[in-house]
């Protein structure tokens, strides 16, 4: 009897097996595919609506800062600093010396198809008022509720020179970038506050050395570098209290204050906030 039909069934079977293989492998490959294209949209849209939050928040700041200054270029400023932000201004209003503006982040990569989300920001001279209150959810865009204080102060007391900007490239830094700016003071000289608000950190931290963290609400600031601390955590200060005094602690080559502003923990040039012209800053 002829064994040929049985090995010919074996060999279908197998056949069949490999091919199921294959196309449960390939499945598999889809279903990886599909969850990243997927993480990578959400990603995109959650780091525009990061970016738009930031650059709406320090808009808002500037435009409030040139209304307090009389110099009538507050929504002309609010424009510059959202663009320098990764945002464009959408909108900018004036009521008496408070403003509001509306800032869209771009989406872009991959997920250039969502909606740029949008976020709002307002700011005044209220000096009871620290930072922007919780976000109110809104669809397709949010609002950043309160008022942010604007008048913010350079945080050196005495004479200084700027030696490193926001946003420099260099193995200097252990992130690869500069995060804020550098103020080179004779150590000892006063380090204050930026504006009024909250310590949230008084203590020596790794690379700052040691470190001075003030929560202005939704706005934070970080002074680095001191040789010694003025102010413990839980304090209240005001605009131009001491909090430290220069000195080199930490990852520094000299004596000089690392000043950091963040928002919703991203690093933001501080520079038009403190009315300084930083070239390419």
């Amino acid at each position: 009897m002829s064994r040929r039909p049985v090995r010919s069934r074996r060999l279908w079977q197998a056949r069949r097996e490999r091919g199921a293989g294959s196309i449960l492998v390939l499945c598999g490959v889809m279903v990886v595919l599909v969850a990243l294209l997927t993480a990578t949209a959400l990603g995109g849209g959650i780091l525009a609506r990061h970016r738009a939050a930031a650059a709406a928040d320090l808009a808002a700041l500037a435009a409030a800062e040139e209304l307090r200054l009389g110099t009538g270029s507050g929504c002309a400023e609010a424009r510059a600093v959202a663009e320098t932000n990764g945002g464009v201004l959408q909108s900018c209003q004036v009521e008496g010396s408070r403003v509001e503006v509306a800032v869209a982040a771009p989406v872009v990569g991959p997920s250039a198809w969502l909606a740029d989300p949008v976020r709002r920001a307002r700011a005044g001279p209220d000096p009871d008022t620290f930072g922007r209150g919780p976000i109110v959810p809104g669809r397709a865009t949010g609002m950043a509720g309160g008022i942010i204080v604007a008048g913010w102060a350079v945080p050196i007391a005495g004479q200084y020179r700027i030696t490193a900007r926001f946003g420099e490239s260099g193995q200097a830094w252990s992130s690869g970038r500069h995060t804020g700016l550098d103020f080179a003071a004779p150590a000892g000289t006063a380090v204050r506050a930026a504006a009024g608000g909250r310590v949230r950190e008084a203590g020596t931290d790794g690379r700052y050395g040691k470190l001075v963290k003030v929560d202005h609400g939704g706005v934070v600031t970080y002074y680095a570098h001191l040789s010694s601390i003025a102010v413990h955590a839980g304090d209240v200060v005001r605009q131009g209290q001491q909090l430290g005094t220069v000195g080199s602690t930490g990852n520094a080559t000299g004596p000089h204050l690392h000043f950091e502003l963040r928002i919703g923990g991203v690093a933001r040039d501080p520079a038009a906030l403190l009315g300084l012209s930083v070239p390419g800053s």
